[in-house]
């Protein structure tokens, strides 16, 4: 592989960079005969071709664009710069793209989807981007980059491997939320719907629940002394599971005697109440071990009347009804009072223990699928190396 042809892009493709008809708004339109208007929200990180748009301008707007068509290659420029995508619809597309031709096919366009996500090529994006807090791409960078160029059918072997191992994965991460989505479905057979409590629970308040209710805090950073340790310090950052184990960050004892984060029991429900990300989700989640939390969290200690689990799933559960109650001042935040005041139904323990009992079970199933997709990423990662490093 150390012998494959090194080009530059420049050399084998042509590549521009996007415009847009201005103002915007005055060229969106609803009409059939609209040009698709190609946006990064069009795009999934899960997949590599972009299908549809949900927008479309008018077609005068095309004069003040770039048109791109089925088969070209996009890449973005700003923001998350230097993500590639194939296109298979035609449309126009706006400043935050470049396009990118191969017109004499010298690539396999899997392969060089795959060639342009590699590590190497995206650190060497990095190394030439231009700008200060946000990264930028110019066709200038990008025409300098070199990529292998292997035979075309070598380009089509490796392409097909690393397609292999993606399906395998995404078939994995599939299975993961079929798992998530089962435990939900046994949480209403169970409980029923807690909004409308359709099965007459005794309701209580998320206040009258708990034992204690804990807020967080940030240790001076100018103390760098305090983030050596192996205290848990969870930020939102960390509220990627609905299992805290561990955190990127660690504190240690005079962190915490010297600030406002507590140590946390474990066992309790953290929720992040201030973030961007309540936009589009509510992160909650159970930590397995002691931890501390930022100022952007609570922590729920709870009595015996509920048990964790329940609580999580009835959280997630009234997800839409807590992110309705977010409101936007210089940050995304809920309103803490109205946690602690909403009324949630409150089942007898038995059924909370018959629920995770079966938690627990498939939560097993979940451990063995995580497994498999951390050794399967794991191989995708060395195949990529192996062809592009």
């Amino acid at each position: 592989m150390s012998k494959w042809e090194k080009v530059k892009l420049g050399d084998i493709c042509e590549i521009e960079r996007g415009g847009s008809p201005r103002p915007i708004d005055n060229y969106i339109t609803e009409n059939d005969d609209g040009v698709n208007w190609i946006k990064i929200g069009d795009t999934s990180e899960d997949n590599m071709f972009i299908t549809e748009t949900k927008q479309k301008i008018l077609p005068e707007g095309m004069k003040k664009s770039r048109y791109v068509q089925p088969g070209d290659f996009l890449l973005t420029n700003s923001m998350s710069f230097g993500r590639p995508y194939i296109l298979k619809i035609d449309g126009c597309i706006h400043d935050g793209w470049l396009v990118l031709r191969d017109k004499n096919n010298y690539f396999h366009k899997e392969y060089l989807y795959y060639a342009l996500s590699s590590k190497s090529t995206y650190n060497r994006f990095k190394l030439l981007a231009v700008g200060g807090v946000v990264n930028n791409l110019n066709s200038k960078i990008v025409k300098e980059v070199e990529v292998s160029l292997p035979p075309l059918e070598v380009q089509k072997q490796v392409a097909q491997n690393l397609d292999t191992v993606s399906e395998l994965l995404a078939l994995r991460k599939k299975q993961l939320e079929e798992l998530d989505g089962l435990i939900k479905s046994v949480f209403y057979d169970i409980f029923g719907d807690p909004v409308t409590n359709d099965k007459g629970w005794d309701v209580q308040s998320v206040s009258s629940l708990c034992s204690n209710i804990f807020g967080g805090g940030t240790p001076s950073k100018s103390k760098p002394e305090y983030y050596i340790g192996d205290i848990p310090w969870v930020t939102p950052k960390d509220m990627k599971d609905l299992r805290i184990r561990d955190s990127i960050d660690h504190i240690n004892g005079d962190a915490i005697r010297n600030s406002s984060t507590k140590l946390i029991p474990k066992g309790s429900i953290l929720m992040v109440i201030r973030s961007g990300i309540l936009k589009r989700t509510l992160p909650v989640a159970i930590n397995e071990i002691e931890v501390t939390i930022n100022q952007d969290m609570k922590a729920f200690v709870l009595t015996n009347k509920v048990i964790s689990e329940y609580l999580l799933y009835t959280f997630k559960s009234l997800e839409s009804t807590i992110l309705n109650r977010v409101r936007s001042v210089t940050a995304d935040n809920i309103e803490f009072n109205l946690i602690k005041e909403l009324e949630v139904p409150v089942p007898p323990i038995e059924m909370q223990n018959q629920f995770i009992n079966t938690v627990t079970k498939i939560e097993e199933q979940k451990s063995l699928v995580k497994q498999s997709i951390e050794e399967t990423q794991q191989l995708f990662d060395s195949l990529m190396s192996q062809y592009f490093d």
